[in-house]
């Protein structure tokens, strides 16, 4: 089975900028500070001319449209999730996100390098005995949350036409 790295496109240069969401978040792991929100929250943003939400962002947190969650779901139904609502106030502009609380692995290789001081997978092989059957899934490491998906989750994702997202091959042992 072959397997992806989803990152946020950062192509997109005219999505909404996050306002003091570090003040909600806090230091450290922001996808941890995530799960001890209620089921919704209320993130405020500026929003330029324009402005696109693109159906999945990584930074600060990971957070997906509607859309991608329903696809998530078919393949990881029991994934839960935290609704994120972007609010840009003077603009009137709302858009609702979810945040899934995805299984964390410890699936990585030796073969497997990182960069930019731990933070960047510059290679990743994934050990296919610790992955099971899981479909998406983060990858446990020193700092940044990989997230990993399966080929058919990355087609599924494609033939809904989710925007916003690029994909990375991995490497697999024991395939």
């Amino acid at each position: 089975m072959r397997y992806f790295i989803l990152k946020q496109d950062k192509g997109y240069t005219n999505i909404p900028d996050p306002v003091n969401w570090f003040q909600k978040l806090g230091p450290g792991d922001a996808m941890k500070s995530v799960q001890r929100f209620p089921d919704r929250e209320i993130f405020m943003i500026e929003t330029g001319e324009d402005a696109l939400f693109i159906d999945i962002m990584t930074d600060p947190i990971v957070m997906v449209t509607k859309k991608v969650k329903k696809c998530l779901q078919l393949y990881e139904p029991n994934v839960p999730f935290k609704e994120i609502i972007l609010l840009d106030r003077k603009k009137r502009v709302t858009q609702n996100y979810f945040v899934p609380g995805l299984a964390e692995l410890d699936c990585l290789t030796d073969r497997s390098e990182y960069t930019n001081w731990n933070y960047d997978l510059k290679y990743a092989e994934l050990d296919k005995k610790k992955i099971g059957d899981k479909a998406v899934f983060t990858v446990k490491g020193p700092e940044k949350r990989n997230i990993i998906i399966r080929l058919d989750v990355a087609e599924s994702l494609l033939r809904r036409g989710a925007k916003g997202f690029l994909l990375r091959e991995t490497g697999v042992k024991g395939d």
